[in-house]
């Protein structure tokens, strides 16, 4: 299946890059967007993925219909990184995860600006192009390079963890905010980041990210340490290397 699905995430990509479709633009909420690639990109996996795998269904960020996390599942963000492609920073990705009663099994996050495909499958490691890709070394926050990503659904909440980011902005080699869940994680996988925080993802923000992820030597948890779900809005959630996690944890502790 591996092979055929990143095809058909290849293939996703080819509409998320047409100017046509980008330029666009629907207003979902405040600074909540949605383009017509988006759009394009969420019909065509939902029409290909379930013929790719009989008896499946589709989890998509624009057409939310999967109500249950029982049976064979694909997790799809069609853009993660909307305001990005809108601006064509080239920070914008196809992520797709698929789970069969809810454990996670595949996932592929696809930059096609960058022509960038992070794979993993469940005990085979993580890939970057079809090269093994793994988290880096670094052992501590005053050596990492962190990520994080604050949206705004929770803007009128976000005062502890925004002050958090601030302090820690001083004592590690920098803060990257992306603006792409999806990317962060697939970033932290290839090592070029050491720990990312996210005040709240939704299951298609994260689900690929956190297989590739964990097969490249990482760790994904909430902030608090507890296991993240497969459904709804999050609480705040911590992704590392695993080296520094445990010094992340504490140094957000309290933070909601």
């Amino acid at each position: 299946m591996m092979q055929e699905l990143e095809i058909l995430i290849r293939r996703a990509g080819k509409l998320a890059k047409q100017k046509t479709l980008s330029a666009q633009v629907h207003i979902k909420a405040a600074s909540d967007f949605v383009t017509d690639a988006d759009l394009a990109v969420s019909r065509f996996l939902m029409e290909e993925l379930v013929r790719l795998v009989p008896d499946s269904h589709v989890l998509s960020e624009e057409d939310a219909c999967a109500d249950s996390l029982e049976g064979r599942l694909f997790i799809v963000d069609p853009v993660d990184g909307t305001t990005n492609l809108m601006y064509r920073l080239g920070l914008s990705a196809i992520s797709c995860g698929y789970a069969e009663n809810g454990e996670l099994l595949a996932g592929v996050i696809y930059n096609p600006f960058t022509d960038e495909m992070f794979t993993a499958e469940k005990g085979k490691g993580a890939r970057l192009n079809g090269r093994p890709i793994h988290v880096n070394a670094d052992p501590a926050i005053r050596d990492a390079l962190i990520g994080m990503e604050a949206g705004p659904a929770t803007f009128s909440k976000q005062g502890s963890f925004l002050q958090k980011v601030g302090e820690m902005y001083g004592q590690c080699r920098g803060v990257r905010l992306t603006g792409s869940a999806a990317l962060d994680l697939a970033y932290l996988a290839a090592g070029r980041m050491s720990a990312v925080v996210f005040h709240y993802l939704y299951p298609w923000d994260f689900a690929a990210g956190w297989l590739i992820l964990s097969e490249a030597g990482g760790q994904l948890t909430l902030l608090d340490g507890g296991e993240p779900v497969l459904s709804g809005m999050s609480r705040p959630l911590l992704a590392s290397n695993g080296r520094i996690h445990e010094e992340m944890k504490a140094f957000f502790d309290g933070v909601q």
